[in-house]
């Protein structure tokens, strides 16, 4: 279930942040104390201009989900074609060429293109000025946005919701899942890979296991899907044989990517976006602590249309049963106030946009009207 938080100064703000550690500290310690008072735990946040504003990312919205056939749908060929052009015309800008799809997606939607990644960032005061963005301004023309702007900041627990994906993923997928079929496994090959699931259920279960590291708890369950990506792909002949050498790491992974990356249809809308960072391939992104949730294909199901007449998101994560609970909601009662408390302690839109352009505007707009 989500929780609701409500602030009326920046003050009020933090101490909303610190009530969501809270929780997800008490939490954390009675599934397994991986977070100690001592270590805060990680929060990725999204600002957002109105709290009606779904967790939706834009290649999704406005769009039935998943025509087509079994394995390949409308929406894969949405992003498929919008890739293959976008590579081809922006592929001698880079010194460092995106080396995965998941990649190239995080460019992508860095520079306004329809994708399946949603944005988030690292840092609160960086997503409270994106929510507050309108409030910035002195232009005329977004006035009536500030009038009608109900903002607010979504704060999420990415290492815990990732860590209930890895739940979900041994619980329900057997070596007989059509994501193995690829590798063609023999019997003995079906029996040894649901060994290792049942034992990826085990290691889940323990208090402490290896996908933990109390002295790093910021890395916990957080993927590079990318640098997965090239590891495997490095090894694709061995990839097999990875897999039946008994360790849980290589499962894990080999599925996320066939989800993830590769866009393996989900029947049902139970598995939630992937938690995951990036290399960095922008000062921009770099400058706003970016980080990403990447959705995987669900298939569209009749229930999904009438969702959608009734103006509700299937897909949005604040809709996804799993992802409720790791989601927490702060509403930004007085947004002109919160506003004029950031200038007046310098925290402004050149956190986020380090660039000439916004410099200028900034030295101009240290006011607020």
């Amino acid at each position: 279930m989500i929780k609701y938080f409500y602030a009326d100064s920046l003050k009020a703000y933090f101490e909303c942040i610190r009530e969501i550690e809270e929780v997800v500290i008490g939490r954390k310690n009675v599934s397994g104390n991986y977070f100690s008072v001592e270590k805060p735990p990680i929060l990725w946040y999204r600002g957002l201009s109105h709290v009606t504003h779904s967790l939706t990312p834009s290649l999704y919205r406005g769009k039935e989900n998943g025509k087509g056939t079994e394995k390949y749908s409308s929406l894969h060929n949405a992003e498929e074609i919008r890739t293959q052009h976008y590579i081809a015309k922006n592929y001698h800008y880079f010194n460092l060429k995106p080396s995965s799809r998941i990649e190239w997606l995080e460019v992508m939607q860095h520079h306004g293109m329809k994708t399946r990644v949603l944005d988030w960032s690292e840092s609160s005061v960086h997503s409270l000025i994106f929510a507050l963005g309108a409030f910035f301004e002195l232009i005329d023309c977004i006035a009536n946005d500030k009038q009608t702007s109900m903002p607010c900041v979504w704060v999420m627990d990415p290492g815990g919701l990732n860590k209930e994906i890895f739940k979900e993923i041994a619980n329900e997928i057997t070596a007989e899942h059509p994501l193995f079929w690829t590798l063609d496994l023999k019997y003995r090959e079906k029996k040894r890979i649901n060994n290792i699931l049942n034992e990826l259920k085990r290691v889940l279960d323990k208090e402490e296991n290896f996908f933990e590291e109390k002295d790093v708890t910021h890395l916990n369950y957080i993927l590079n899907l990318s640098a997965i990506h090239d590891e495997y792909i490095q090894n694709l002949p061995q990839i097999k044989a990875l897999l039946l050498q008994g360790e849980v790491v290589p499962i894990i992974y080999y599925i996320l990517l066939r989800i993830y990356s590769e866009g393996y249809i989900q029947e049902k809308k139970a598995l939630p976006p992937l938690s995951i960072v990036n290399p960095y391939h922008s000062e921009r992104i770099k400058a706003q602590k970016g980080v990403f949730s990447v959705f995987p294909f669900y298939k569209e199901e009749e229930i999904d249309k009438k969702l959608r007449k009734m103006g509700i998101v299937p897909e949005g994560m604040e809709n996804n049963k799993v992802a409720q609970d790791y989601l927490y909601k702060i509403v930004l009662l007085k947004p002109q106030r919160i506003v004029e408390e950031m200038i007046a302690n310098g925290m402004d839109g050149g956190w986020l946009y380090p660039e000439l352009p916004t410099m200028a505007k900034l030295i101009e707009n240290h006011k607020v009207e």
